[in-house]
């Protein structure tokens, strides 16, 4: 009589060198890598430069936010598998065990949230980084299955990072400058996301997500797009008011591109037949990234 073999794991059939990689895959190290950037640009505006706890808080917003994405890998594979822009996510695909998502993302929380505790004598940005964990996974991952408002708390979520950064690097609580970084940073995760469901809109006409797609018409959405934009921008220009000591070239750069930002957004969204919504979340974000950078250096050279 024959005997039956059992299946080979999927993480035992692979080369080492593939499941680290599905195991970055995972952990969404690119997007982390953005995470991390707008801690350090929140620790710039209230320390006035970047020395090794500036370092230690990127790092340490890093391993939250590769941990978060992980979890949500564990959390939501099943889902992943029915549409086509998330199938080939690794724990989707049956590349990497479910499990081993959720101890990769447990143990990059512990890491993350120990070198904050460790790293910092307050213990607020550690507090932040509890939050933002709890946001991310309790709240906006479960919501949005249910609630096309799941956005409010998931945009809330995304703007804490640099809130961690300026909490580390010594600034107040209640600030009136990260109180409009983080009014800036939700208001540009609105169109980033709405962007993804342009991009992909008719896998998410056929998703069980509540998505705008499914109730309004696309040039609606284009139009509402187009206003979030804007209000953007002038959260923009508002925190170049409040930010002092801002050297005038830079506070002279930041309009400029906003402001062409928004010219391109409104041809691209208000006059385009067929916008192109994957380059315009590439611009989207390569905006807000320059955006940080501009504010970063500002901060550091008017000390």
């Amino acid at each position: 009589m024959s005997r039956i073999s059992k299946p080979v794991p999927a993480e035992l059939s692979i080369s080492a060198a593939s499941l680290v990689k599905y195991h970055l895959q995972a952990a969404k190290v690119p997007l982390c890598m953005l995470v991390a950037f707008s801690a350090l640009f929140g620790f710039s505006l209230s320390a006035q430069r970047i020395g090794l706890d500036g370092v230690l808080v990127g790092v340490s917003v890093f391993l939250l936010a590769c941990a978060g994405a992980s979890l949500n890998s564990f959390q939501e594979y099943r889902w992943d598998r029915l549409m086509q822009r998330t199938r080939r996510r690794p724990v989707a695909a049956g590349l990497l065990a479910p499990e081993l998502a959720r101890k990769q993302g447990q143990i990059l929380a512990g890491a993350g949230l120990c070198m904050l505790l460790l790293g910092f004598s307050s213990p607020a940005p550690v507090l932040a980084g509890i939050v933002a964990l709890i946001l991310y996974n309790l709240v906006y991952t479960p919501l949005k299955y249910r609630s096309i408002w799941a956005i409010i708390p998931g945009a809330i979520c995304g703007a804490i990072p640099p809130y961690i950064g300026w909490l580390a690097g010594g600034g107040a609580v209640l600030s009136p400058i990260i109180g409009c970084v983080i009014v800036l940073l939700v208001i540009w995760q609105i169109p980033h996301f709405w962007l993804v469901v342009l991009a992909n809109r008719r896998d998410y006409h056929e998703s069980a997500l509540p998505s705008l797609v499914q109730l309004m018409p696309e040039r609606s959405l284009r139009l509402v797009c187009i206003v979030w934009v804007t209000a953007l921008v002038s959260v923009l220009h508002t925190l170049i008011i409040l930010l002092d000591g801002l050297p005038g070239g830079i506070r002279v750069m930041i309009s400029l591109v906003s402001l062409v930002v928004l010219g391109f957004f409104g041809l691209q969204m208000g006059v385009r037949a067929r916008p192109d919504y994957r380059r315009l979340f590439i611009v989207l974000n390569s905006f807000m990234l320059l955006v940080m950078a501009l504010f970063t250096v500002g901060a550091i050279v008017s000390i």
